[in-house]
């Protein structure tokens, strides 16, 4: 890795005489005092009126952004004193990073006027880099950037690498029907919008006491507490967790009005008055630029909670849990039902201690799930690993064989298998219903949470999406309560299941009509039906 390119600083008056004359040792001065424990140089310098020109060349170890850097604070310190010269303005022009291998990344990144690669080597020129860019890492982030761009592109594609560590015994299903076609039909849900539906009473019924079934019987009993999250998080939240940099394609944008005065807004409103329509692209001139996103992972909040603050061994392990609200994601065409969704809801489970503690209350959890899907709900299920891509690149992850080792930063996804989509040797058969991840320092680090003693922090979560765990229920089980597993169908009865809606034109078909005349006579018939 090479780097070359001109420092240019622009001082509060002309040079004297004796800086122009002296130049050729004052080079050699920087090399050996300023720059000499570094693998960067002055090659040339050059002087007129009150710029100075310094021809630099740098490797690795001191970036020339950094030489340039080191350079003016000298000046300030010699020639202020000497001459009472001040550096006004210093920056980069003409930066040419010059790297031992040929990438094919895009032109288009920040900062880059051009790429080339020939030869087994690329040549990156940079465009002119100010004071405020050369004092930001921009450098080091460019580079990295490229290396995971490459990474990316050798690993085909693939956003994660996909191991089975465990599974449960096959079941014989109950049910083979695709549960969302009768869900629709029947008018337990009705489409509200792209990826979103008014949930009836009907079906909240057998939606509600599965969540409640999963926090009575794992949540609550390993000592998670209830807490209550916003939903919409501000730029910078996603930016520090990294979403907005890894899932930005599947987020959804919000934004404020330019103005709360509505005599702002009365041009917009004149027209819908008269065309019963919204003028999309003048509403858009007074909103201001998108300053939030919609949540995403639900669990950001509980990392900016502790953003800078010093926690201790008597505070730890903080174990909280929220399902106040719904997250969203832009899944475009794979949007279908109620497994994949625009809007969904899900109990978010979040946990924060020392390393040993993170990864205990982890294997609690898991225990939980098991126990869950295994004796309260007999579901048949599957879990994986799913290492992202650079993390396998780099090495840090062995998945080459069967084992794996999971008391490391990483995922673990539960899926169940959905009979109506195929025989369960077909991967596309099976439906990811939630996560578990411990995270390491990856949100701790950039929130700046520390340890009263210097211990390293760790976080996990694990998120239990409701609807899809409804619909893995009753696409194994049917629904007939007489095939519900017993804990379940003992909850639901608690609530009882309202009597659905059922009007002139609602639902919209007689298949849907005899859909619902069914389903109503197997919850009467399980004494689970009230008026």
């Amino acid at each position: 890795m090479k780097f070359t390119g001109t420092a240019v600083y622009r001082f509060n008056h002309e040079l004297p005489g004796d800086v122009l004359s002296s130049l050729q040792s004052f080079v050699e001065d920087l090399n050996r005092q300023v720059l000499g424990d570094g693998d960067a140089k002055v090659i040339s310098a050059s002087a007129s009126g009150d710029v100075l020109r310094l021809e630099l060349e740098s490797g690795r170890r001191l970036k020339i952004h950094n030489a340039a850097l080191r350079i003016r604070n000298h000046l300030e310190g010699t020639w202020g004193k000497t001459y009472r010269l001040g550096v006004r303005e210093v920056a980069l022009e003409g930066v040419v990073v010059e790297l031992d291998r040929e990438y094919s990344v895009s032109v288009k990144l920040p900062y880059i006027a051009s790429i080339s690669s020939e030869g087994g080597r690329t040549r990156i020129l940079l465009v002119k880099l100010g004071e405020s860019e050369m004092k930001k890492p921009l450098l080091d982030r460019l580079l990295k950037l490229l290396e995971d761009k490459e990474a990316r592109a050798a690993w085909g594609g693939k956003a994660e690498h996909w191991v089975m560590i465990r599974r449960s015994s096959e079941r014989t299903p109950s049910y083979t029907e695709d549960p969302n076609k009768l869900l629709e039909s029947s008018g337990l849900i009705k489409r509200f919008s792209t990826g979103q539906w008014v949930y009836t009473p009907t079906f909240y019924a057998l939606l509600k006491p599965l969540a409640d079934l999963f926090v009575e019987e794992v949540v609550r009993p390993l000592g998670f507490r209830e807490a209550m999250f916003p939903k919409m998080y501000p730029l910078e939240i996603g930016l520090k967790t990294g979403h907005l940099k890894g899932t930005i394609n599947s987020m959804l944008f919000a934004t404020f009005p330019r103005s709360y005065d509505i005599s702002e807004f009365e041009d917009v409103i004149d027209y819908m008055s008269i065309t019963d329509q919204v003028p999309i692209e003048d509403l858009a001139k007074k909103l201001e630029l998108p300053n939030s996103f919609l949540c995403y992972a639900q669990c950001e909040p509980f990392y900016w909670f502790f953003g800078g603050e010093v926690v201790s061994d008597e505070g730890l392990p903080v174990k909280w849990f929220d399902r106040s609200g719904p997250s969203y994601r832009w899944e475009a065409g794979g949007i279908y039902g109620i497994e994949r969704m625009v809007e969904f809801h899900r109990i978010e489970v979040v946990w924060m201690g020392r390393t040993d503690q993170a990864v205990e209350i982890r294997n609690q959890l898991l225990e939980g799930y098991r126990r869950f899907m295994d004796d309260v709900l007999g579901l048949e299920w599957r879990w994986a690993w799913v290492t992202p891509f650079y993390l396998e690149q780099s090495g840090e992850v062995d998945t080459g064989g069967a084992e794996v080792d999971i008391n490391q930063p990483g995922t673990i996804d539960f899926e169940s298998w959905l009979p109506y989509k195929g025989d369960r040797g077909d991967r596309r058969s099976w439906l990811e219903i939630g996560n578990i991840s411990i995270h390491g320092t990856k949100y701790t680090k950039p929130f700046r949470v520390k340890h009263n003693r210097g211990e390293t922090v760790w976080t996990g979560c694990s998120g239990f999406g409701t609807q899809r765990w409804l619909l893995a229920l009753l696409s194994q089980r049917g629904f007939d309560p007489s095939n519900w597993p017993n804990r379940y169908r003992e909850k639901v009865a608690e609530l009882g299941v309202p009597r659905p809606v059922s009007e002139v034109t609602y639902p919209g078909s007689e298949e849907g009509k005899a859909a619902l005349n069914q389903l109503v006579s197997l919850l009467s018939n399980a004494g689970l039906m009230r008026d």
